[in-house]
């Protein structure tokens, strides 16, 4: 296992490498697998980072409206999926955005104690299919880390 629980990671660059996409399949210290989704992007000083989880039990759920939303955005649809997941804890909410360079936007709310915590992620059409293949690369890692 890698650095801080890590089962597998690969990347995705886009905007002239201005922009990167992590996909990691990471283990805690429960031995819970999940997928970090990442986009980091570059800021005149640093980096701006953001990040949304989706846990192994809600990964069949996650890939199936991800996938819906792609097919939708190829078809030139609007039918913005979402899933509940966590028992109503974490919603994953799947648009297409038209401000600036077209997207597709993740947003994950996490619902802890009567307060939410909402987190969103932009992921470009231009590198969209490159995106999909990498997330399905990891999907094996996501089912066998948890039985082996």
């Amino acid at each position: 296992m890698g650095k801080r629980g890590e089962i597998f990671s690969t990347r995705i660059f886009a905007d002239g490498g201005n922009k990167t996409y992590f996909l990691n399949v990471k283990e805690n210290r429960y031995k819970d697998i999940y997928l970090n989704i990442v986009e980091s992007r570059k800021t005149g000083a640093g980096f701006q980072r953001f990040s949304i989880i989706v846990f192994q039990e809600d990964l069949d759920g996650f890939l199936i409206a991800l996938d819906r939303i792609t097919k939708a955005i190829r078809e030139h649809k609007s039918d913005p999926p979402s899933l509940r997941a966590g028992e109503g804890r974490r919603e994953y909410k799947f648009a297409l955005t038209k401000r600036g360079k077209p997207a597709l936007q993740i947003t994950e709310e996490c619902k802890v104690e009567g307060n939410s915590r909402y987190e969103k992620i932009y992921v470009e059409l231009s590198v969209l299919d490159m995106f999909m293949k990498e997330l399905g690369r990891t999907a094996p890692y996501l089912t066998s880390a948890g039985s082996t």
